[in-house]
């Protein structure tokens, strides 16, 4: 993966990593206890909740989420959020030792005995809303260093703060002036891979691999009935893949005045999903039509402005 920022929140974490017996005559009696200091992309706020309110980059880790971390080439460890800080699930851990060890850490926590092959969240079970994609969401970090003088492990700054491997798609919805009323039903997004299932390496700068089934390629998003009054905003979280040969598409079916329509492009987003970054999109339904404007690829902050694009829109035929 890609080196990338993104804006997150600050979090802190104390714990002891063990030794194995073989390398530490007695851990205790060294006390190499090990505190973490962490951030994601480098803040240093610190917000009370997981997502907060309706913005997503506006991140933090609350009680019960869990990471894994290896150190060196151990299996990972689990580590458990709660009373304020980080605690292993299961007996204390110490460092191994004063010398230079390499942490990766990654979120959420899923088994792993190997730092080459990391299982990535599902991403099929999507609604759009900021609940479904904070279980979609992957997060890793880097740190090489020895204990120093207290043995902080310090996973800040833009090199080794905590960062997305997957990208967030964030879609907003408005009604044209000539669509009073107007409901979304449903939003569908095809493209190969995109929320195949995933698993990640931190060799060479973290490499992701995907392992196609037969779901990959279509997240579905159904019976949202949102009106679009309130300018109505969906989010999505998919596998980064870029210049796509088979080009993407997005459908939006909506109700006016109790008849159902379907809209629909190809080409979606250039066919291209950036991992890190956030892609932002506002889609106007205007006379059977989708106007996409305001589009913005970022790294979950500030970005450039793209071109609109129209899509056409057609009446669905009633069911015989």
């Amino acid at each position: 993966m890609r080196k990338i920022s993104f804006v997150w929140s600050c979090f802190v974490m104390t714990f002891f990593v063990a030794c194995q017996q073989a390398e530490v005559e007695n851990p205790k009696a060294d006390d190499l206890r090990m505190s973490i200091v962490a951030s994601i992309n480098g803040q240093s706020e610190s917000p009370e909740s997981r997502y907060t309110g309706t913005d997503p980059s506006n991140v933090v880790f609350e009680a019960g989420d869990n990471i894994g971390l290896f150190v060196d080439d151990k299996p990972a460890i689990e580590w458990i959020y709660g009373n304020g800080g980080w605690n292993p699930n299961g007996e204390m851990v110490y460092w191994p030792n004063k010398n230079e060890h390499t942490f990766r850490a990654f979120y959420p926590y899923d088994e792993a005995n190997d730092f080459t092959s990391v299982p990535m969240p599902k991403l099929l079970n999507q609604d759009g809303s900021i609940e479904s994609i904070s279980a979609c969401d992957f997060l890793v970090a880097n740190k090489t260093q020895s204990y120093g003088d207290d043995g902080i492990v310090e996973f800040t700054g833009a090199e080794s703060s905590f960062k997305h491997v997957s990208t967030l798609l964030k879609l907003k919805f408005k009604e044209g002036a000539d669509l009073e009323g107007a409901i979304l039903n449903k939003v569908t997004i095809e493209g190969s891979y995109i929320v195949s299932p995933s698993y990640y390496s931190f060799e060479n700068d973290g490499t992701v691999t995907l392992q196609p089934d037969d779901a990959s390629d279509v997240l579905t998003a159904t019976d949202l009935a949102y009106g679009m009054s309130g300018e109505e905003t969906l989010y999505f979280i998919v596998n980064e893949i870029q210049n796509a040969t088979t080009p993407f598409k997005i459908s939006v079916e909506y109700t006016v005045n109790e008849k159902s329509y379907m809209a629909q492009m190809s080409g979606f987003a250039n066919n291209s999903f950036v991992g890190g970054m956030c892609q932002s999109y506002t889609i106007t339904i205007q006379n059977n039509s989708l106007v996409i404007s305001g589009a913005e690829i970022s790294p979950w902050g500030v970005g450039e402005s793209l071109d609109d694009i129209v899509i056409n829109g057609e009446e669905i035929p009633a069911s015989v």
